[in-house]
């Protein structure tokens, strides 16, 4: 897989949960509050952006997309 300046690579998502398997990646980033999505291919994306601030401190805000979210399109009265 290529870089990306977007989302953590495979390797800094090892480096950062300590987990080689994607399964228990997700379930450390789950446990330790880091928001994450997990693409259909199974890929874990975690925003470098993010990361970046979380680990040096800075004042960020938590990421506003909301892979997990369906929207009700229903709920508009036509």
């Amino acid at each position: 897989m290529m870089g990306s300046d977007t989302y953590l690579s495979t390797a800094e998502l090892r480096e950062l949960t300590g987990c080689a398997h994607r399964r228990r990646q997700q379930a450390w980033l789950t446990a330790q509050g880091w928001p994450h999505a997990v693409a259909e291919t199974g890929h874990i994306r975690v925003l470098r952006e993010y990361w970046h601030a979380r680990m040096t401190g800075a004042k960020s805000t938590a990421p506003t997309v909301h892979a997990g979210t369906k929207h009700n399109f229903s709920a508009i009265a036509a």
